[in-house]
């Protein structure tokens, strides 16, 4: 029986202002403006092997900081942005023709949990007794 090739199944994630965070299908066809809902979807590159994208007309509309994202992207730079605006996505590399290749599942959940962790660090208020 010959081989066959199993098609990798690949992601982006999608973090609003309100902290909801969404795991999108992305194939060949996916782009970045049409996940955010934007007419030009700007890249913040992070590592090699991943971008995070916010939309170019986020303060002219006035959309809401966004946080978790900020939060997100302290773990990948050490002086994020000030401002991140509206939602964000986050996906793969980009190629020399301009696609945006998708995040696998597990690229996808250790953004999720980098977003815990430091969520997890913060110092909260001791109880007193």
């Amino acid at each position: 029986m010959p081989a066959t090739a199993t098609a990798v199944k690949t992601f982006a994630l999608w973090v609003s202002p309100t902290g909801t965070f969404r795991l999108l299908h992305w194939d060949a066809t996916s782009t970045p403006d049409h996940a955010l809902g934007c007419d030009t979807a700007c890249p913040v590159d992070l590592t090699t092997q991943l971008i995070m994208w916010v939309d170019d007309d986020a303060f002219p509309l006035g959309k809401a900081p966004n946080k978790p994202a900020h939060a997100l992207l302290g773990a990948y730079q050490s002086r994020p942005v000030p401002h991140l605006l509206g939602e964000v996505l986050f996906t793969g590399s980009t190629d020399a023709e301009g696609t945006t290749f998708g995040l696998t599942l597990d690229q996808a959940l250790i953004l999720v949990d980098r977003y815990l962790q430091r969520i997890a660090l913060l110092p909260r208020q001791r109880n007193r007794r």
